[in-house]
């Protein structure tokens, strides 16, 4: 039997420093079924010349350029040319470890109702080096409420689609600049089973310049989805989408301190603590752990590059502190899925 084609989406803007090396982590991966579509959305540096020197070097490689808006817009365009009966996305900074695709591809064999397929995250820098490790998501096949809360899949290059549930849809939202992936995976999980692979083949990638470093397009955005999700979602309880709003006002808090604008921190630390006092004061505990913990580490041995770590064990520490009050949330959460989709 043949294998099904996976169309591998690549949104490209000002990506002339990642791009080559992105690509090349979804060609020299086993699964080699794949056509890989490009998308440079109106680049001003040398991001389309890279894409054509790929396209030249490997038939499974094709340039889509067109005038930049955003990269809702990129990756819809990119949809509109897909072929294969699955699509994933693969932002043209991220890295897909060799056995990514194989591993899901093996996932919707066995669960061929699955709409959607993810793996897990590490976060890594410019250099490749790991940062720290995404949370180990087990969500059942239904996950809605749990979606809303944990965010369904840790980043934008993880999750593979069905093709066809996927244009259905309607693809990204592109008034969206940031979000638009987890609203996909909310739609799609309200009416579709999703499975998962446990191991971290993603490596996601954090620098200067990135959407994941700008916070304040990704508040705005935030806030924008989360309007979208309250009116899509009318029947998940209030309570889901204040934990949800509390959890993302501290964690793009943490994102204004690293730039050093603490007024933002501040509001938002306070936003946070209004909608989930409880989770927010914990999560507060473990980052000043985590900082005097990296204080007391400075000068350690480099951590170990994203693509020589053992996909299936953690290579960096995760929090601890929270740990108790997310298994009851999980467990709650997880039983007011089942009641919402039986």
């Amino acid at each position: 039997m043949a294998q099904p084609l996976v169309s591998v989406i690549v949104p490209a803007f000002n990506a002339a420093s990642t791009l080559r090396e992105s690509v090349e982590s979804a060609l020299s991966g086993s699964y080699g079924h794949i056509e890989i579509i490009i998308v440079d959305d109106g680049s001003s540096d040398t991001t389309g010349r890279i894409g054509e020197d790929l396209a030249a070097a490997d038939t499974r490689v094709n340039l889509h350029r067109r005038d930049n808006g955003g990269v809702s817009a990129a990756f819809n365009s990119g949809l509109a040319l897909a072929h294969g009966e699955y699509v994933a996305r693969l932002d043209a900074d991220d890295l897909w470890h060799p056995a990514k695709l194989e591993r899901q591809m093996q996932a919707a064999r066995r669960h061929p109702a699955a709409a959607l397929v993810y793996t897990w995250v590490r976060y890594i820098d410019a250099d490749g080096r790991v940062h720290h490790d995404g949370p180990p998501q087990r969500f059942p096949p239904r996950a809605l409420c749990r979606g809303i809360y944990e965010s369904l899949v840790g980043g934008n290059s993880s999750a593979l689609m069905r093709r066809d549930i996927v244009r259905q849809l309607g693809g990204y939202d592109e008034t969206l600049s940031s979000w638009e992936d987890l609203l996909l995976q909310l739609r799609i999980s309200a009416y579709h089973p999703v499975d998962h692979v446990p191991e971290y083949l993603v490596g996601y990638r954090v620098r200067p310049g990135s959407l994941s470093a700008r916070p304040d397009n990704m508040l705005a955005s935030w806030r924008k989805a989360r309007e979208r999700i309250a009116q899509l979602f009318p029947h998940v309880p209030k309570f889901v989408r204040d934990w949800a709003h509390g959890k993302r006002c501290a964690e793009l808090a943490e994102g204004f301190a690293w730039k050093g604008e603490y007024r933002h921190t501040a509001k938002l630390l306070a936003e946070a603590l209004l909608y989930d006092p409880r989770w927010t004061s914990r999560w507060l505990a473990s980052r000043s752990c985590r900082f005097v913990s990296r204080r007391a580490s400075k000068g350690a041995a480099a951590p170990p590059r994203f693509l020589d770590c053992d996909p299936t064990k953690e290579a960096m520490p995760s929090e601890r502190l929270l740990a108790k009050l997310e298994e009851s949330r999980v467990a709650a959460l997880t039983k007011l899925d089942e009641e919402l989709s039986g």
